[in-house]
């Protein structure tokens, strides 16, 4: 018996589940806790529904297999894996955090700290990119803030990744087109070059509230940190830097923009009210609108702004 609700409690192989947690439209995932070992999980099964269908089976064990095949802390670890009336589960780590689509809501990172998470979300994808993994569905959502864990950030929602380039279809994201690199258009969510740009969008977006459209400099990012921002967003997949090369250059930046390492200054700038809804989103550039976007809302506001340290 759950005593917290009064509800007999379920169980699947040796997870008791508890509180249902978001997931794909193809399945449901619960916070669960082994029945023997002091281990919390993430446990995903196939709903009743897609029960038989091959592609939303093979998604889901395919983000085991993808995370089995990683070895790196800031990826989640694959516990067990099985299957319970013709539906596949996969119990995974539960992990707990703070996503940027959270940690961006009202008020933009600070420089320190998005250098931080791109330095780290950069080695993770250097790291499975090594081993001929492309993530391909970088978002808000998908880069989380660990501070608990072993390393500071973990990239999670791995159901959609290419393995030596062998990929499934499946239902696209509509919130997530806003990240996709430009040789994404024709709906190949693109390789790890597509990684770095998606990259670059959520945490352009991050730093600034604002989303490139193309990017342009803005008032608050340091003109070093623009430029590698700008180059993760080339609109060429050729003229974008690696995923290693972006870890080494957000490592050097986070060791100049650490707090108190540069000046403070108070830039006014003009401030864009946006919201992450399709109806108040502008057109980026290279999507054709669905519709006319709404006039924005502007006010005049400060940003803290560090001064750039000569390279």
């Amino acid at each position: 018996m759950n005593h917290a609700t009064g509800a007999p409690e379920v169980r699947i192989a040796d997870y008791w589940l508890h509180e249902e947690l978001p997931a794909r439209n193809t399945e449901m995932a619960y916070r669960a806790t082994h029945r023997v070992l002091p281990r919390v999980a993430r446990l995903a099964i196939l709903r009743p529904a897609f029960a038989g269908f091959r592609h939303a089976e093979a998604q889901l064990t395919r983000e085991a297999c993808v995370l089995e095949t990683l070895h790196h802390s800031g990826v989640p670890r694959v516990f067990e894996c099985g299957v319970l009336d013709r539906r596949p589960w996969v119990a995974s780590e539960h992990v707990a955090g703070t996503a940027i689509e959270d940690a961006a809501a009202a008020h933009p990172l600070s420089i320190s700290d998005a250098l931080a998470v791109v330095r780290d979300a950069a080695a993770i994808l250097a790291h499975a990119h090594r081993r001929r993994v492309a993530h391909r569905d970088i978002t808000p959502r998908s880069i989380v803030r660990t501070p608990q864990r072993g390393f500071p950030v973990c990239i999670t929602c791995w159901g959609d990744a290419a393995l030596d380039d062998r990929v499934l279809p499946r239902p696209d994201d509509p919130g997530a087109r806003f990240y996709r690199a430009p040789e994404s258009a024709d709906g190949d969510r693109g390789g790890t070059a597509a990684d770095v740009f998606a990259l670059g969008a959520v945490m352009f977006e991050a730093t600034t509230l604002v989303l490139p459209e193309p990017i342009q400099q803005f008032p608050g990012v340091p003109v070093a940190f623009h430029h590698l921002l700008a180059a993760m967003l080339a609109r060429s997949p050729g003229e974008r830097p690696t995923a290693e090369a972006v870890h080494g250059e957000a490592a050097r930046l986070a060791e100049l923009y650490s707090d108190g390492d540069a000046a403070i200054e108070e830039v006014e700038v003009e401030l864009v009210d946006i919201s992450r809804t399709q109806a108040a989103l502008p057109n980026l550039g290279w999507m054709p609108a669905d519709r006319p976007a709404p006039p924005a809302q502007h006010a005049l506001g400060s940003v803290r702004r560090r001064r750039d340290t000569p390279r």
